[in-house]
């Protein structure tokens, strides 16, 4: 038996009246509750099916929502990953430059050092030979 078939079954029984039986209004008021609680019981039934069905939409919403949260994260994580090593790679390169810049400055320095030491360091030897010449001429000039 169906369930809608159970209460309209309980709404249209006649049961037979025998001596000594039943009170026939009594029946009739128990069947009246029964059927409406089991309409009762079939609305919430219908209605928790409802909320159920609710539920699992919001459920399906809110996961989808959040699947989509999670890809636009890993996105981003990502994102900042290739940020980040491009800045290092950047980094690098300019502290690259950087050093080679710095080196080519400080052999250039040496070397100008260098030649201006040696030109004062030459300038000197030639001032010492003079000096000596002097002294020998000096020296001649005084014994004679």
């Amino acid at each position: 038996m169906e369930n809608d078939d159970l209460v309209e079954f309980l709404e249209t029984i006649e049961l037979n009246v025998k001596m000594r039986g039943y009170d026939q209004i009594e029946v009739d008021e128990i069947f009246d509750r029964v059927c409406d609680e089991v309409k009762a019981l079939r609305e919430n039934l219908k209605n928790s099916e409802e909320r159920g069905r609710v539920a699992e939409d919001h459920l399906d919403s809110e996961t989808r929502r959040i699947t989509e949260k999670e890809k636009e994260v890993e996105r981003l994580l990502e994102e900042a990953k290739e940020e980040s090593k491009r800045i290092r790679d950047d980094s690098l390169l300019k502290a690259e430059n950087l050093r080679s810049l710095t080196e080519a400055e400080l052999k250039s320095f040496v070397s100008e050092e260098r030649s201006r030491i040696t030109a004062e360091l030459a300038e000197i030897v030639n001032k010492q030979r003079a000096i000596e010449e002097n002294i020998s001429i000096f020296e001649h000039q005084f014994v004679a």
